[in-house]
């Protein structure tokens, strides 16, 4: 008897001690999940700071203006060469490169790439905040369409809470009882559309900055506000834009490398042979260039001013239409409880109400960025087709 106590003994203490390691096990499992679930806040200045550090362009940028930098000092030291040198053999040369070299033409090609690259670096930063910020505000407005949504399908619920009571008492038909519950399912299925969005959204924007998907954010910069936009000077913005835009600077860049590669192919082949035909053709077609430049970069600046004003257009008219849902919402709750409307009546003016309040931060969202990009017109524009392979004329 006794043997049978001790060996119930040591059961019952090897059962509680495989017990305390099993729930020390699931401690440890919840608090590790713990620690692994981080949850980023995330300001717009952050989002757009990680997604320029990510941008592969930039570093492509960099790397092209040290290859350029090389170049120039190539260009320099050939030119020297050839300036000092009593007798250069034709047999070996290239009198063409010979003359673009004399004229400084790979070295001054350099150095108008490089130029043309710092430019577009600073392009490219700005497409890039504009480009996060325009994502960032996606997600505001999925945040705040779920807001919305949700306000309407608790309206709608409540809504179906008093018909259903009505009907109960004989004073509504079943009729308003499934449009009720019509409603509240209609509610309930944008109310799931709207986090669908923004899960979509989120992973947008954490692509962009360069987060594993898995990564919970929160934003910090929550509200999107309207500030009037004060009297433009389109003028201005033209001038300003004509004077700093990349592809105008790239126009004269061309146009003048252009002149000394002419230059030179001229100097050498006689004007009834094909390669001076083609290379004056070549000085024909980049003086044309110029001017389209300019011409085409004042076509974008107004584009931008009028999409500016049209934002903001709609914006305003938006603001009444939001004043007016709201007091139809508001009026067909009063006429519903005082029996002169039905409750189909209160369900669409609640409606009505949800939707354009959405409408109304998607245009704050667009007038906001439609604001953005023409404050900066005179830097945003088309980058040059392989802007960084700008060395391959250089000699080697």
């Amino acid at each position: 008897m006794k043997r049978k106590i001790s060996l119930l003994i040591a059961l019952m203490l090897i059962l509680s001690t495989l017990t305390n390691v099993s729930a020390t096990e699931e401690t440890m499992d919840v608090t590790e999940e713990a620690e692994e679930i981080i949850v980023l806040e995330l300001s717009i200045d952050e989002a757009v700071k990680m997604a320029i550090e990510s941008n592969k362009e930039m570093w492509e940028i960099d790397y092209n203006i040290g290859l350029l930098q090389d170049a120039k000092r190539a260009g320099s030291s050939r030119k020297e060469y050839y300036e000092g040198a009593d007798f250069i053999d034709s047999a070996e040369n290239d009198y063409v490169d010979i003359i673009l070299v004399k004229n400084n033409f790979y070295s001054k090609n350099a150095e108008l790439k490089t130029k043309e690259l710092q430019k577009g670096k600073e392009q490219l930063l700005k497409g890039i905040e504009i480009d996060v910020v325009s994502t960032y505000y996606k997600v505001l407005v999925a945040e705040k369409t779920i807001e919305i949504n949700q306000t309407k399908h608790n309206k709608a619920k409540e809504q179906l809470r008093v018909v259903n009571l009505k009907y109960n008492n004989g004073s509504a038909t079943k009729a308003e009882v499934l449009s009720a519950e019509m409603a509240v399912q209609q509610a309930k299925t944008d109310l799931d559309s709207a986090v669908d969005d923004l899960n979509i959204a989120k992973l947008d924007l954490l692509n962009k900055i360069d987060l594993p998907f898995a990564q919970e954010i929160v934003l910090a910069d929550k509200e999107l506000t309207y500030i009037p936009t004060a009297e433009l000077n389109l003028d201005k913005s033209i001038e300003t834009a004509k004077a700093e835009r990349l592809e105008i600077l790239t126009a004269d860049n061309n146009l003048e490398l252009q002149k000394i590669e002419t230059h030179a192919y001229k100097a050498y082949y006689t004007s009834n042979l094909w390669q001076n035909k083609v290379y004056t053709k070549k000085l024909e077609d980049a003086e044309l260039n110029v001017p389209q430049a300019y011409k085409d970069v004042e076509l974008d600046v107004r584009k931008s001013y009028l999409n500016l004003v049209k934002a903001e257009r709609s914006l305003v008219n938006m603001d009444k239409t939001v004043e007016l849902a709201r007091e139809a919402a508001r009026i067909n709750k009063l006429l519903y409880d005082n029996g002169m409307a039905t409750s189909l009546d209160v369900l669409e003016a609640d409606t009505n109400l949800a939707q354009t309040e959405i409408g109304h931060y998607q245009l704050l969202a667009a007038y906001n960025i439609n604001k953005l990009i023409f404050d900066n017109s005179n830097i945003l524009g088309k980058m040059p087709e392989n802007s960084g392979s700008s060395t391959e004329e250089t000699p080697k």
